[in-house]
Order: structure tokens, then sequence, then C-alpha cells
């Protein structure tokens, strides 16, 4: 085996494995959206607001499949390399082309759709709060709002006429929007003078994805660099796996 083929198979090795272990992330925080119970919040939330509030489980699902699509594909690879077979390096390179084109086909459609999902989202939030708070939902909300420091689904002002309002009069926001403890606080709070959060959840969750937007698209560049590398480190491999069998 010449020094390049050799160069060549162990870059994809290496770098498989790290693509390999990828998929192992993509998997486990797909199980982790599942199983998470403060995401269970949320997602109930979610449910209510929106008219696909499975998405978080969507989401989920899609994680899994893909991580573990991701393991098959760069086991495949990695065996491929080791054992010079072909068949697994041409299964390697057809499915790491799927794999990329569903993560692109991913995130054109997150593009196309963002704008109508977070009207219809804004719309359903505060539907939710008006009407189900005080049907079923109040905890799931408690969490939400604690856990984001916010207040409703589009500001304090949606508890006006909820349910929540109509059963408790004399109080215009429930405490788990306020922002501290105290007796006094509370009072406060609850009468809107003080000690509240004034941001709506919407807002809150936006934030949220914008601060770690960074990040995200960071790892997804990451990962897309990646899956090229071990794409060229494949046919480079299979070029000079042909070029020294017909050299012998």
């Amino acid at each position: 085996m010449g020094c390049c083929t050799g160069f060549a198979r162990l870059l994809l090795i290496i770098f498989n494995f790290v693509f390999w272990l990828s998929g192992a992330a993509l998997l486990g925080i797909g199980i982790w959206i599942l199983v998470d119970p403060e995401i269970e919040d949320y997602q109930k939330v979610l449910e209510d607001a929106s008219a696909d509030g499975d998405f978080l489980k969507t989401a989920a699902y899609i994680l899994i499949g893909f991580g573990v699509l991701v393991l098959l594909v760069g086991f495949s690879g990695c065996c491929g390399a080791i054992r010079k077979s072909k068949c697994l390096l041409g299964f390697y390179i057809f499915f790491l082309v799927i794999v990329f084109a569903g993560e692109l086909a991913a995130v054109i459609y997150v593009a196309i759709n963002k704008s109508e999902v977070e009207d219809d989202l804004t719309k359903g939030l505060k539907e939710s709060i008006e009407k189900h708070y005080n049907e079923g939902l109040g905890a799931a909300w408690d969490k939400v709002q604690e856990g984001l420091d916010c207040c409703g689904g589009t500001g304090p002002s949606d508890y006006d006429g909820s349910t929540w309002a109509t059963a408790n009069p004399g109080k215009k926001i429930p405490t788990s929007c306020c922002s501290s403890s105290g007796t006094a606080e509370i009072t406060a709070c609850q009468a809107m003078t003080d000690h509240y959060h004034t941001k709506g959840c919407k807002t809150a969750l936006s934030d949220w994805i914008d601060d770690n937007g960074y990040v995200v698209i960071g790892v997804g560049a990451g990962i897309a660099a990646l899956q090229i590398i071990v794409f060229i480190c494949a046919i480079c491999f299979c070029r000079h796996m042909d070029d020294e069998k017909y050299t012998n």
C-alpha cells in the first residue's frame, strides 16, 4: 500500500471516528429531549399553543433517526477503510450524501417556514394563557415562566380577561411571573406594580435561541465540514485502491 493510500486511509479512519461520535451525540440529544421532565412541560405548552404542537417530539425522533443512521454509516466507513472494502466504502459514500442532503433540506425548511411558525406560535401562546392556563395547563405554564423568567405568551397583559383572572379576582398575574419570593414582593407582583417579569415567553424563547444560535450554527457547520472531509477522503482512498490494483 502506497504512502498516499495509507495517509488517505488514516485520515478517513480518524475523521470518520469523529463523525461517528457526532452521531452518538445526536442520538443522545434526541433521547434527552424525550425523557427530560422540564422539556415535557415545554412540550405541553407548545402542544396547546401550536397546531403542530408535537414538533419537539418530532424533532427528537428525527435526531434519533439521524443519529442511528450516522452511527451505521460511520461504522461502515471505518470497516470499509480498515478492511479496504470498496463495497462498504461505496455504501458509506452513498449514505453520507443522503445524510448531507437531509441536513440541507432541514435547514431550507426552517428558513422558509420560520416566520409563519413564529406568527402562529405567538397567537397560540396568547390563546393558551387566556383559555387554558386555569384548565390543566397551569403547572406546565408555571415551569415555563419560572424557567425563562417570563410572563404570559406575549406579555403579562395576556392574563387580562383570562380564565385564571376570572378565578382569581384582585390578582392580575400568577406567582410564577414574580421575580422575587418575599410576601410583600409577591403582593406587589400580582398587582403588577413591581417585582414581575415584563417579557413575554415567546420573546424569552426567541432570545434564548438567539443567544445559543452561534453555538448551534458552529456545531452544525463543524459537522457539515467533517462530512465533506470524510467524503473527500473516502473518494481519494477508493481511487488510490484502483490505482494500486492496476499498478500491481
